[in-house]
């Protein structure tokens, strides 16, 4: 018969093991095991809200829970393996809809594969699941070597109730609204400043809500721009704002709401299109110094989410009454997130690469996404035949045709990686023009991998000043787009086009290069785009909804029914029709697109003049690909046509990357990027490297990674205490090591010191831990404080970078400090610094680079503990950090694709004390369950006092219990 497994205390085994589970999701109520099957009961809280699901989550969830092999025994994972999470579904029947318990019967099907049945309590069926595919991941011990004490931020979506009544007159929006608050909020009183604002409202009151706009530009433009300037201004304007509205007694009873505009990430992929981020960390410590006061949102370009804003601002007021309740969020896609800090798991999505040996990606024959697999490619490494060059590859860039190939839809056979950029290692016979070294890029047949084979004609020098990533984004794209307009269409200057999908790889490679050619441009771009490709010279009088076909009588209202001399199309259907409706003149058009191919002589019968061509690249012959390649080069180089914005994912998490790109929601190009390891021959550069923080990753470096060549800078160089012990400590364990002195947040010093690295050993890793205290409460600050702390860790963070544009780095790691997550009183410059370069690290890697920014909490050690007020992060229920752990906490996050992690040891005790006294962050929410409302089979009863709890609260504030329960 079946034998009775132990739920009593599941899940604090399963907490213990790094796996902790809200009260919603704590369902096992009871459980057996016969022979290959597992039986359940799992039941939701009572009173949980089921309307709206087919099956709640937190159900389907709880019926899994018997895979989890620390569920049943305290050494669950040494006596079962390793964890197993569910990665793939099939075979998926829902026969009944809203239910609140269920018996589950779990039966393993292969040592990967379990099938999944439902019934509810009377046995009536309630789902199944034929296939459910699971992959082993390591589970997370508690051991000092192991990620348990590495954190990182999760944007969390939250219930946005519906706007408050008062939206409108008792609301204002103060100082220049580049993003359009005052129109989404439509009757809101506007004014350049608070002065302004306080003699417009002089003779009433207050308004209870001051929105205030603060935008900025791109990270990177054209060649008048200066990032570091950039960076500074917005902390200036904002300064200078809390001050103001802390010492004007008129806002007492108000609440300030700062609004950015993509300069927040809520993940290492998403767009940072502003400078602002430092805003962030003044804003937080603000918000700890002055409960109440101040809430910082900051929203995309979706214009969703501008309407979404005061959905968002109903959450930050609270409307169940006290405090702000969620002083900070960001508005994504429309939806509402909140910041949660939570503990790094395994990712069930990563990619194994070979150790030994070329590989490539390949798509797999089921179509699917998730079976994309590194796979052995031994010709990638044969001897080259003549007129072939190898190449290893550092990024590989992703067109439309890739996910084409990936879901098994691409006619024939098709190997991923069409473009890449990398560096030539061996040519063979009858190679002229390229030497191994030279750093290329150009059109490969699959290239996604370290090795790739190449035709000669079909690669070409990177432009100088360009990364690999930007290289890799290039090719495809620009060869495309050149081919069509010159080569095919013939365009004339004067001549006007119509670019469809403008805000894509190839729509603003042709933008580029029509503008370039003297053509007058229409594009059409989701509306959430639009402002991406005002860096690309279009603006809205340029630009038509790509999601509806208005764009057919918009474009003809512009050219007074003159229409457009040429089309570059990729579409289908009624938008084919439409745009062939805009030659009414004649004219050229060209199809990229392989879904809707027209016959031309059908075209031409019904659209007379108009030549229909239909084209893709294999179609070019390699000599004149060679060709367009050097003019290509020849016209970035001159200044004349630009790397377009590229969104880098590290190819182990390709299947990610892939589903980002079939959501279309980017701009510009995914690439791909290739690891590399630290290079124990190449020079490591350690900024602060004399410091205390400094010499333990130094001395780490050398003893666990085998680097053997370091430079160690520090304001004084050699003549700092202790620095001639470091330098003799390291020699002993193998190393070579020089000390120079330089100011990092001096860009010459900077630049000359990249210079005077020996080719023989260049520059292959960067870890940039200098930097500088100045502490004060918000009101004793002024800029040029604030400056003087930004100096040497945002600024020495640009100049380092702008010093290594041509170098191969295989990591450059920024610490930062938790003082910038959290927003410690008294610290604002040193929190706004570090929020700095948490936002550099997400956009260095998002562009290619292999970024990471450590939010350290607090350190313990002579010397360590610097800059870090322990009262201050103890109070936030932070432990110190030795040395030890703290190194390999930097190792584990090393291994991961995140721009921001935070290595931290936390104090539970602290954390639950502070929650059950109502002082717990919204930030560490996450962090702590409640036990009185823990749902199992020894306290079900106990779901009672939630519901008493419900009774009191509105339907808003009921909702944000349970989710905050959860």
């Amino acid at each position: 018969g079946a034998t009775p497994l132990g739920v009593d205390g599941m899940y604090d085994r399963l907490a213990a093991q790094g796996y902790t589970y809200g009260p919603a999701f704590q369902g096992v109520t009871a459980a057996w095991r016969d022979g290959a099957a597992v039986y359940a009961e799992v039941r939701l809280p009572e009173g949980t809200d089921v309307d709206g699901f087919t099956l709640h989550p937190a159900l389907l969830d709880a019926a899994l829970h018997p895979l989890l092999p620390a569920a049943f025994s305290d050494h669950g994972t040494a006596e079962t393996g390793a964890l197993r999470l569910p990665f793939a579904w099939s075979g998926v029947e829902v026969h009944a809809a809203g239910a609140t318990a269920v018996r589950v019967r779990l039966t393993e099907l292969g040592p990967d594969e379990i099938a999944l049945d439902l019934w509810d309590p009377t046995g009536a069926p309630v789902a199944a699941v034929g296939s459910l595919r699971v992959r082993p991941v390591a589970a997370v011990a508690d051991d000092s070597a192991t990620p348990r004490d590495l954190y990182r931020v999760d944007w969390t979506p939250i219930a946005a109730p519906d706007a408050p009544a008062t939206t409108g007159d008792d609301w204002a929006v103060v100082g220049e609204d580049r993003i359009g608050l005052g129109a989404a909020l439509g009757t809101a009183a506007t004014a350049s400043d608070l002065a302004a604002l306080a003699a417009l409202t002089d003779d009433q009151p207050a308004p209870s809500v001051v929105l205030a706009p603060i935008t900025q530009g791109r990270p990177v433009r054209g060649s008048g721009y200066d990032p570091v300037r950039a960076a500074h201004e917005p902390l200036h304007q904002v300064l200078t704002l809390l001050q103001d509205w802390l010492t004007d007694a008129r806002f007492a009873r108000s609440r300030l709401i700062l609004v950015t505009r993509g300069a927040m990430p809520t993940h290492t992929h998403d767009l940072i299109s502003d400078q602002a981020f430092g805003v962030w960390g003044l804003v937080r410590s603000a918000q700890s110094e002055h409960p109440g006061r101040f809430v910082i949102v900051d929203i995309d370009h979706d214009p969703a989410s501008l309407s979404a804003l005061p959905s968002a601002v109903a959450v930050a007021l609270d409307p169940a009454g006290g405090d702000a309740d969620e002083p900070q969020l960001t508005v994504r896609h429309g939806t509402v997130l909140a910041p949660r800090l939570a503990r790094v798991t395994p990712d069930v999505d990563r990619l194994e690469l070979p150790d030994d040996g070329p590989w490539r990606l390949a798509a797999a024959d089921t179509g699917s996404l998730h079976d994309i697999a590194a796979v052995p490619a031994p010709d990638a490494a044969e001897p080259l035949a003549p007129g072939e060059v190898r190449v290893r590859i550092h990024a590989a860039g992703l067109n439309f045709r890739d996910s084409l190939i990936a879901l098994g839809v691409y006619p024939g056979r098709a190997r991923l990686g069409t473009e890449a950029a990398g560096v030539v290692t061996e040519v063979g016979p009858d190679v002229a023009g390229l030497a191994p070294g030279d750093r290329v890029m150009g059109l490969f047949s699959g290239a996604i991998g370290p090795l790739a084979v190449a035709d000669p004609r079909m690669v070409h020098r990177i432009p100088r000043g360009w990364s690999f990533a930007q290289a890799a984004a290039a090719p495809a794209v620009f060869v495309t787009a050149y081919y069509a307009l010159v080569d095919l269409a013939a365009a004339r200057p004067g001549e006007s086009v119509l670019v469809h999908s403008a805000a894509g790889g190839v729509g603003m490679a042709a933008t580029q290069l029509a503008r370039h050619l003297g053509l007058v441009v229409h594009g059409t771009a989701s509306r959430g785009k639009w402002e991406a490709l005002a860096f690309q010279g279009l603006d809205a009088a340029d630009l038509s909804d790509s999601r509806t076909l208005d764009f057919e009588r918009e474009i003809l209202e512009r050219t007074g029914g003159r229409g457009v001399d040429i089309v570059l199309d990729a579409a289908t259907g009624a938008f084919v029709d439409a745009s062939l409706r805009l030659l009414p003149r004649g004219g050229r058009f060209l199809e990229m697109g392989k879904a809707d191919v027209r016959d031309a002589d059908a075209v031409a019968a019904a659209h007379p003049g108009v030549a229909y061509r239909a084209f893709d690249l294999g179609e070019v012959a390699p000599s004149r690909i060679q060709e367009i390649l050097a003019e290509l080069v020849r016209l970035f180089e001159a200044g004349a046509l630009r790397a377009l914005p590229v969104h880098a994912w590290d190819v182990r998490r390709a299947p990610a990357a892939f589903r980002h790109l079939s959501q279309a929601r980017h701009t510009g190009k995914l690439v791909l990027t290739m690891p590399r390891r630290l290079d124990p021959d190449g020079t490591t550069l350690i900024t602060g490297g004399l410091g205390a923080l400094g010499a333990v990753t130094a001395r780490h470096l050398v003893a666990a990674h085998g680097v053997r060549r370091l430079l160690l800078v520090g304001r004084r160089g050699a003549a700092t205490e202790g620095a001639a012990e470091l330098v003799d400590e390291l020699r002993t364990l193998g190393a070579d090591v020089r000390v120079e002195a330089c100011d990092v947040g001096d860009a010459d010093a900077v630049a000359a010191l990249v210079r005077s690295i020996p080719a023989a050993h260049p520059l292959t890793a960067i870890v940039h831990t200098a930097g500088s205290l100045d502490d004060g409460t918000l009101e004793s600050l002024t800029p040029e404080r604030v400056d003087a702390v930004v100096r040497p860790k945002m600024d020495a963070a640009w100049h380092l970078l702008r010093a290594t544009l041509d170098t191969e780095l295989a990591a450059f790691v920024l610490f930062s400090s938790f003082a910038g997550v959290a927003g410690n009183a008294g610290q604002a410059g040193y929190a706004a610094a570090n929020t700095m370069l948490d936002g550099l690290a997400c956009y260095l890697r998002s562009a290619g680079q292999p970024a990471t920014s450590l939010a350290w909490g607090l350190w313990d050690g002579p010397g360590l503990a610097a800059g870090t007020p322990a009262a201050a992060i103890t109070a936030s229920g932070l432990a110190p950090l030795d040395a030890e752990r703290g190194m390999a906490l930097l190792d584990a996050a090393l291994t991961r694709d995140e721009h921001l992690l935070v290595p931290a040891r936390l104090r539970p005790k602290s954390l639950r004390a502070r929650a059950a006294a109502g002082t717990l962050p919204p930030l560490l929410r996450g962090l702590v369950r409640a036990p009185a409302a823990r749902q199992t089979a020894a306290a079900a009863s106990g779901a009672s006092s939630l519901a008493e709890r419900l009774a009191g609260e509105s339907p808003e504030a009921r909702e944000r219990l349970l989710l905050d329960l959860v």
